[in-house]
């Protein structure tokens, strides 16, 4: 994450430029000078990331800038670890002391400024590079292409068969209950888990179920995009609705606007029982837009979200409300449904014996995800020898980012994290540091989040508490998992789901922000990575 990099550097130079009055003019100027251009960079990095991800050309002006920030922050280190080191002794021995260190001090600044300048050249010219070769249009980002991939899968789930569904029945009642209750009132009822967790397939079956389809008088399936248009919603709701009742719509939606699109579903819904199913919520701002178009005529018409934010789940939106919390599956159910998968051309789905450990570690790391446990079960149905399945759990990491058949998985699952605010993804990515399955302490992670530079000062909060609110926000969005509560119910410990932990190693090895070496594999560039966590690998006798 080069921003961090850059954020973390600005901070660090402001510091010296207001507390080093000793500075001289050299030093003074070139720290002034690099502030001034990390400052831009970091405005490039915050305009980026507000359209949701790096083209490829700006991929490899963000690499060069991350480059350049790291021995900046050297220098730094290096030329404070001296300032302070000449601030030493006692009133009686200060003098002399200053004296010994004067000449030293002022070859520590001549150096220091050269190589601020040499830095200050290199950070100026990745733009003129940019330029020179012509590449300032900007081309369309992976993000964007993996938000639209995700629409479409979950447009296309309405159509889907129930061919591997376990573990829903319970959640399916409940549902179900919710929905046909004798509550006159407009209700919302949110489904909320982590990607991949089977959100979006329990509420399409039950919405296609002859139960729902008889008790309301119109429905409608909207797939919400992260970057979605309130007026396309309006659009696909009115589409929806009038084909659930086999009507045609009269007019050119494309052409109405927004005031007219709302007058058209007001009238529409007037004397309507209605149920309406809002798949993949990112942000209460959706139903800010919405909510106006929604009428309660108390005649029981229902507004089903699906969404991966607890704080999303959890707003009374001005109405009834309910949550239903996705659990994971449980371990047997999630073995059956991998069998289903990778077996399936055995008899009753068995696994043969010789595979059964290897099988049963690999549905473990799914941590009762259902598309997880489905896209491995996929992908290990053709992969017959021990040696193919023991090659394949240690290289997870790498078959994650890389496998096409894994795609939809890792697509799902790093969405989230693309969602993330810039200051919560540093802090996301340094848990994977941590051992597979680590309860960390939360009193221990918000120091080190602390110590490591990851907490922005804002006024009137201390760090520690702003680093507990980080810490509260990576658990609301599914990004950790608590693990252990106090008395109070405040989360104690937390852990990394596995799939996400695997993501994250490769990510913070691609960003250099760390890597984990746990003596599977020699990492050739491991020098390059600016934190490096040796997890023991010593085997008890």
């Amino acid at each position: 994450m080069a921003f961090v990099g850059v954020d973390f550097l600005i901070g660090e130079l402001l510091s010296i430029l207001e507390n080093e009055i000793s500075l001289t003019g050299g030093v003074y100027d070139e720290l002034d000078e690099l502030k001034r251009e990390l400052s831009s960079m970091r405005s490039f990095l915050e305009y980026t990331e507000r359209k949701n991800g790096l083209s490829q050309v700006e991929k490899v002006w963000v690499e060069d800038g991350r480059d350049m920030c790291y021995p900046v922050e050297d220098i730094i280190d290096e030329f404070m670890y001296h300032m302070n080191k000449s601030k030493g002794g006692n009133k009686l021995t200060k003098p002399l002391y200053q004296a010994i260190l004067f000449p030293m001090n002022l070859w520590m600044r001549h150096r220091v400024s050269s190589q601020l300048q040499m830095i200050n050249r290199k950070i100026k010219s990745i733009p003129e590079r940019r330029r020179r070769y012509g590449v300032e249009n900007v081309d369309k980002t992976k993000s964007e292409d993996d938000s639209r991939r995700v629409q479409y899968r979950g447009e296309s789930i309405v159509f889907a068969k129930d061919s591997h569904l376990v573990g829903i029945e319970d959640d399916r009642r409940q549902l179900i209950h919710w929905m046909t209750s004798d509550e006159p009132g407009r209700t919302v009822i949110s489904v909320v888990g982590m990607g991949g967790s089977g959100k979006s397939t329990l509420v399409v079956n039950v919405y296609n179920s002859n139960i729902i389809k008889q008790h309301f008088d119109c429905y409608a399936w909207i797939t919400v995009s992260q970057n979605y248009v309130h007026d396309d919603v309006l659009r696909d709701m009115i589409r929806e609705f009038y084909r659930s009742k086999k009507e045609k719509v009269l007019v050119n939606l494309s052409s109405v606007k927004y005031k007219h699109l709302l007058e058209m579903l007001v009238e529409y819904l007037r004397p309507k029982r209605y149920v309406v199913v809002l798949d993949d919520v990112w942000s209460l701002k959706l139903w800010d837009d919405i909510n106006v178009a929604l009428l309660d005529e108390g005649l029981g018409s229902r507004v089903i979200l699906t969404t991966r934010s607890t704080k999303v789940a959890q707003s009374t939106f001005g109405v009834k409300s309910h949550v239903l919390h996705i659990k994971p599956l449980k371990l047997s159910e999630a073995w059956d449904l991998f069998c289903t998968k990778a077996f399936s051309g055995n008899e009753n789905n068995c696994c043969p014996k010789d595979l059964q450990n290897i099988a049963l570690e690999l549905v473990k790391k799914c941590g009762g995800l259902p598309l997880a446990v489905l896209a491995l079960g996929g992908v290990m149905h053709s992969k017959q020898l021990v040696s193919e399945w023991i090659y394949f759990n240690g290289s997870l990491n790498q078959e994650l980012s890389n496998n096409p058949d894994l795609e939809v998985v890792k697509t799902i699952l790093w969405l989230s994290f693309t969602d993330l605010p810039r200051h919560l993804k540093s802090c996301f990515l340094y848990c994977c540091m941590f051992p597979e399955d680590y309860e960390i302490r939360r009193k221990r992670l918000i120091r080190l989040w602390i110590a490591e530079g990851f907490v922005n000062h804002v006024r009137g909060k201390s760090l520690e508490r702003l680093a507990d609110d980080y810490l509260m926000e990576l658990i609301q969005q599914h990004m950790l998992q608590v693990v252990m509560r106090n008395p109070s119910g405040r989360p104690k410990a937390c852990k990394m789901h596995d799939l996400l932990r695997e993501l994250a190693l490769h990510t913070s090895e691609r960003e250099k922000l760390c890597t984990v070496y746990d003596g599977r594999e020699a990492n050739e560039e491991i020098t390059r990575e600016r934190r490096l966590s040796i997890l023991s690998v010593t085997k008890s006798l």
